[in-house]
């Protein structure tokens, strides 16, 4: 017995094998931070406030060009320490806002002033049945954080070398660059500064390239392949804002000022 393909079956057969299956794109796979090993948390936790973390090294970002605008780190490495203290766990550090100090006080005027208006409303006895609403005051913080990166060193540590054999060879370049950032902690009812802690971290770079030669009868082929590799220099300050709060909090919780 023979089957017979009828026109709409083919015509389901066509569209079925020209169909194209996507994949379901896995999850991205994001490595855990590790955790903060610190001594037990204080009896109640330090209302702190960053204003601002600058870089203060002055070096620039190597360029060919005649003249380089941009900086080799970072001018505000605010963020970095407020995502190191956000890191710790809970009983720490209560973190307020400082570096715009000036917005969420201007934002509590409006606040203040809304209020007002809406509890100046009168009912129909021209009495005010309701108390206008007021914010809580503001928190005041116990410590203050100040950060910066005091210092960048370019290529304290470079080693190249290269090899050719015949027509081809190969060569490489290894360069280590030292970012230096400090933070202490300052109190706020004396100014006294209670504790002061420097970190260094390395940042390194890698050049590899190779060439290739070939003469034909008629003609010839010369070929260059090179790339690098550049650590990031935001991630070294981020995790040298980290050790930094990691040693701050330590000495402060040994000596009994982060009490």
């Amino acid at each position: 017995m023979r089957w017979q393909a009828t026109p709409a079956l083919a015509a389901a057969l066509a569209l079925a094998a020209c169909q194209h299956i996507t994949p379901r794109p896995e999850p991205p796979t994001v490595a855990p931070r590790a955790e903060i090993e610190l001594p037990p948390p204080p009896a109640r936790p330090l209302t702190v406030g960053i204003y601002s973390c600058v870089d203060t090294s002055g070096q620039r970002r190597p360029t060919q060009l005649p003249q380089e605008l941009s900086t080799a780190a970072p001018m505000d490495c605010t963020p970095y320490v407020i995502r190191a203290v956000r890191d710790l766990r809970p009983g720490y550090v209560l973190l307020v806002e400082r570096q715009h100090v000036d917005e969420l006080l201007r934002e509590r005027q409006l606040a203040t002033l809304a209020l007002s208006m809406n509890g100046a409303t009168l009912d129909v006895n021209g009495q005010n049945p309701q108390p206008p609403r007021r914010l809580s005051t503001l928190r005041v913080a116990e410590i203050l954080l100040v950060g910066q990166v005091v210092a960048y060193d370019r290529s304290i540590r470079e080693a190249s070398g290269g090899v050719a054999v015949g027509a081809g060879g190969a060569s490489g370049a290894y360069v280590t660059d030292l970012v230096t950032f400090s933070l202490r902690a300052v109190a706020v009812q004396s100014g006294e500064i209670l504790g002061e802690t420097t970190v260094t971290k390395q940042i390194t770079s890698l050049r590899v390239g190779g060439h290739l030669a070939r003469i034909f009868d008629t003609t010839s082929l010369d070929a260059e392949l090179g790339g690098a590799v550049n650590e990031p220099v935001g991630l070294a300050i981020a995790g040298a804002a980290r050790s930094a709060l990691i040693q701050l909090i330590r000495d402060g919780v040994a000596n009994g000022w982060w009490t």
